[in-house]
């Protein structure tokens, strides 16, 4: 199971940190991955030269590595996307298993003999749109979704046993849509096209993600063969007073049949383009 071509795309060097105060960037500045390095195949990028400074690279790094590494980590290797720890990638992972008695059991296997699976989140779309608050009490409600392989699962784990299929972290997997929208945002709309209200959610400094990231009211889409990640904008008048906000509908692995994901990425100063101007990337089939 490999990933197959990957376009990528250009983008002029911004010169500043995209998530800090100018009073608070530590240069140089380095090349900000829109999409995060470890969800992309080989042969091509997407990124922002030069817009994010070392302060803010190494939190968005930490948020990042959760998600690549505890949430994907299986199913990017089986899809031979990118790694910057390639002494790591052949190497055996250790599986844990649950007895019916409760009791934990360890093997180590290689990714090849571990069933192909993804997960995400079916949550109600952001609070924002629903006309909530961005208070403490504002959670993510939902379910998280597994995706894999048919007959895989089914055969890999014993009778009446427990399979831990990695670690989930919400509020970090929200962070990291957050990034992807806000950059990418960023390098197509222009920065003069919004002003932004995800840099904090993303610095780690306001953990009301749900206000502002959830999931798409329309329920999942169909897969979409042949496409790896789907990222296309969408505009929302909310409130009585109408303001236009800008935001992004964003599917990783959408080739799976896997859950679509609001992210309201900032007010409206002008008007980006069609309501679903599609901006997709090749990828692989399932």
């Amino acid at each position: 199971m490999t990933a197959a071509s990957w376009t990528g795309e250009a983008f002029p060097p911004v010169d500043h940190c995209i998530y800090a105060h100018r009073d608070e960037e530590h240069t140089p500045f380095t090349d900000e991955h829109i999409i995060p390095f470890g969800l992309l195949p080989k042969g091509g990028d997407w990124f922002l030269p030069k817009s994010s400074c070392l302060k803010c690279n190494a939190i968005t790094t930490r948020f990042e590595d959760t998600c690549l590494r505890g949430t994907f980590g299986v199913f990017r290797e089986h899809l031979d996307l990118k790694t910057r720890r390639k002494k790591n990638r052949n190497k055996p992972r250790e599986v844990w298993f649950k007895g019916p008695d409760g009791s934990d059991s360890k093997q180590e296997m290689q990714v090849a003999d571990i069933p192909r699976y993804c997960l995400g989140f079916n949550w109600l779309p952001p609070g924002i749109l629903r006309g909530q608050s961005p208070t403490p009490e504002l959670n993510f409600s939902g379910e998280t979704v597994l995706r894999y392989a048919r007959g895989e699962l089914e055969k890999f784990i014993p009778d009446k046993h427990g399979f831990r299929l990695g670690s989930v972290r919400m509020l970090d997997f929200a962070r990291m849509l957050a990034k992807i929208a806000h950059s990418y945002a960023i390098g197509k709309c222009g920065e003069n096209a919004f002003e932004p209200m995800l840099p904090d959610l993303i610095l780690g400094r306001d953990e009301h993600a749900p206000y502002l990231i959830g999931g798409d009211p329309r329920g999942t889409p169909p897969a979409q063969p042949r496409v790896l990640h789907d990222i296309y904008p969408m505009s929302a008048a909310i409130g009585d007073d109408g303001i236009t906000y800008l935001g992004f509908v964003i599917r990783l692995f959408a080739f799976w049949e896997t859950p679509t994901y609001f992210v309201i990425v900032g007010r409206k100063k002008w008007r980006v383009g069609p309501r679903n101007e599609r901006l997709a990337r090749s990828g692989p089939s399932a």
